[in-house]
């Protein structure tokens, strides 16, 4: 039952999960196919749709300081977006398009970590890649942007920003003891932290 899912009391649950994870876990499959609901199928579905949510977020605060040209990366997000949308053409086929946009997540993440370059890619089509991000998560899935931690968010970020400046100033003092543990601890809870250079960033895992 829905009910189960969302409250999480169900002997087949370790948890509650989300309507906006149930819904991702639905687009993984193509709707004319027997889906396959377990808890671990579940737990996948809610990294994938943290994944997906984290790195539209951090392609809309973007900006193209200019330049760019049409390189091997401007080629490879423009493939991947009009593969996407082929995807959608032939029969609905989410899973596949979903396969698209997380190719592309994944050169967000490196434009933002800083191993790929903003001069490989031209200024329209970084915003076309915005703009297909908010068209296909917001209006074709019908997917919602979630708290992932509804225990009071502002705090936990508060807080975890409080930690990656104490490992930054241990960085810059060169306690790489210190910057290790820290980062081993919140590995431990299941805490990512992922250094670039604007800083370190941290999602759950």
């Amino acid at each position: 039952m829905p009910g189960e899912l969302f409250t999480g009391q169900s002997p087949h649950l370790t948890k509650a999960y989300s309507p906006m994870v149930v819904r991702f876990f639905m687009l993984q499959s193509h709707y004319s196919s027997t889906l396959d609901l377990t808890d671990d199928a579940l737990q996948a579905a809610e990294k994938g749709y943290r994944r997906l949510m984290e790195g539209q977020k951090a392609l809309q605060t973007m900006a193209h300081p200019g330049g760019g040209s049409a390189g091997a990366l401007d080629k490879e997000v423009n493939a991947a977006i009009d593969q996407a949308f082929a995807d959608m053409s032939d029969d609905f086929n989410s899973p596949k398009a979903l396969a698209s946009l997380f190719e592309l997540v994944t050169k967000v993440n490196s434009l933002k970590g800083g191993q790929l370059s903003f001069s490989d890619l031209t200024s329209e089509t970084l915003e076309r890649l915005k703009k297909t991000f908010n068209d296909f998560i917001f209006t074709i899935f019908g997917l919602q942007e979630e708290n992932f931690d509804s225990s009071g968010d502002g705090v936990v970020d508060g807080l975890m920003q409080l930690i990656l400046d104490m490992r930054q100033t241990a960085r810059t003092n060169k306690d790489w003891g210190t910057s290790d543990k820290i980062r081993d601890v919140l590995k431990e809870l299941d805490i990512v932290v992922k250094d670039g250079k604007d800083g370190a960033t941290w999602a759950k895992g």
